[in-house]
């Protein structure tokens, strides 16, 4: 994606949260979105990290769905400001395991280069100008990330809507419990027995019983 795509995402990171937890979805398939992006945004695919992730929801679609919108939310983690640190420090872990030998200087000159605003011109200078030390230290700390971005998500949203069903819920389950046995109490014959769905009967008088319950609760 390019940079000026992200203006409005990045500059709230408030709203790109409430976005995701705001997703009409499952909880597994919402959380497992910003695992993804996550993943692919601590990469050095900026420019083209849309396009991976809708590549990635058609290639994995026989195994597994993912909530793309929340994934295409999450790539936004990388950006102009945060850009140049992430990356920088991605370079520094691959440095541990690979030799490296780029300034910072050169690094920030690499970053602001007019060639970084380009989709595929971008990943081919940062691979080029910065080596597999990045490449490396960003698998690393984008696996690390990835992983500890899927519970605390699933827990988040857990969290959430279970927040939400308490200070709204409340009254809509009572009143439901109601309507429901209003209508089964509607059933009841002259003998005084209705048969419900489970194959059980109830009598007339406990099905009252129980609307009332319902109702004064």
């Amino acid at each position: 994606m390019s940079m000026t795509e992200r203006g409005g995402w990045w500059k709230s990171p408030r709203m790109l949260l409430r976005t995701i937890l705001q997703l009409d979805d499952t909880p597994h398939s919402i959380a497992l979105g910003p695992a993804i992006g996550m993943w692919l945004g601590m990469t050095p695919t900026v420019g083209i990290q849309m396009g991976l992730v809708m590549l990635f929801a058609f290639l994995s679609r026989p195994l597994f769905r993912f909530n793309v919108m929340a994934a295409i939310v999450t790539v936004y983690v990388s950006n102009p400001i945060t850009m140049v640190p992430i990356y920088w420090f991605n370079y520094k872990v691959g440095t541990l395991f690979i030799k490296g030998m780029v300034s910072k200087e050169h690094f920030s000159g690499v970053m602001k280069s007019d060639q970084i605003r380009d989709s595929w011109t971008a990943v081919l200078t940062l691979i080029k100008d910065l080596g597999w030390p990045l490449v490396l230290g960003s698998l690393i700390v984008a696996t690390i990330c990835s992983l500890m971005t899927y519970p605390s998500m699933l827990a988040l949203i857990f969290w959430v809507r279970r927040s939400n069903r308490e200070q709204g819920g409340g009254s809509e389950k009572i009143s439901d419990d109601a309507d429901t046995a209003m209508a089964i109490s509607d059933t009841v014959g002259d003998d005084g027995i209705a048969s419900v769905s489970e194959g059980r009967t109830v009598t007339a008088q406990s099905i009252k019983t129980l609307t009332n319950a319902e109702i004064n609760r």
